[in-house]
């Protein structure tokens, strides 16, 4: 029996590396030159991934600010990105990605005297689920934006407008960029998200960041995901969490 159980456990074990490895064999870099259109089936998952609110049309995302801010002239410095491919094949669809970017200088300069401090470093000494509320961001710290229906920001924060510049919804520090990510619908629950996010963290550390941020939505199921790979809570964003990985 127990003999029995071993070979069942190791037959398993083998099994779970080898898809393990198959995967990331089909995740990769996204060169620095890539389109705005490869992003954009990923970024309306990202925004509109409740079915229960109102949907932003992929046409509004091509033009408001909250959301061009993600993939506007991809390849500045500091932007990194990773694909999940349909097969080892490079030139095999796309069906997960994952991206991080810092905000601008220029838009995060009126910003820094809201720095976070104590709170947040003994937050990124936190593992597992546990809860942190800082002052990273606050409810009233939304510097005029207004809501539309959906949830999302509907404001423009273009520094044309007059209003402070929009330096993302999960941003917390100059130097920590923000991580989006989606996963195509027909290919969630076979561990791309995982991979991704381990994949994506990597290479930030490796390119010197000290940490990387993202923000859920209350209700948002993605929440686990990013709470099992190190994520944890440090502040609020209207009625988002901002999340923050330490790497290193």
């Amino acid at each position: 029996m127990n003999a029995a159980h071993t070979d069942a456990h190791d037959s398993q074990n083998t099994s779970a590396e080898a898809v393990a490895a198959s995967l990331r064999g089909r995740i990769r870099p996204l060169p620095a030159e890539t389109d705005d259109e490869t992003f954009l089936p990923f970024l309306d998952l990202c925004f509109n991934w409740s079915t229960d609110k109102p949907r932003i049309e992929l046409e509004d995302l091509r033009h408001r600010s909250d959301a061009v801010f993600y993939f506007r002239d991809w390849g500045r410095d500091g932007d990194i990105a990773v694909a999940a491919h349909a097969e080892a094949d490079a030139q095999s669809p796309i069906i997960g990605l994952a991206w991080v970017r810092l905000a601008d200088i220029e838009d995060v300069v009126g910003k820094v005297e809201k720095q976070v401090g104590g709170d947040f470093a003994a937050a990124l000494d936190k593992t597992g689920t546990e809860v942190v509320r800082s002052e990273v961001v606050t409810d009233g710290d939304a510097e005029g934006e207004s809501k539309d229906e959906g949830g999302a920001t509907a404001a423009d924060l273009s520094p044309s407008d007059g209003r402070a510049p929009f330096t993302g919804y999960g941003w917390v520090a100059a130097d920590i960029p923000e991580l989006s990510m989606a996963v195509l619908p027909d290919h969630q629950g076979q561990g791309i998200g995982g991979a991704l996010l381990d994949t994506i963290c990597a290479l930030a550390r490796m390119s010197g960041y000290p940490a990387v941020s993202l923000s859920v939505e209350d209700g948002n199921g993605a929440a686990k995901l990013y709470a099992d790979h190190g994520f944890v809570s440090v502040g609020r964003n209207g009625d988002s969490d901002v999340l923050v990985r330490k790497l290193g």
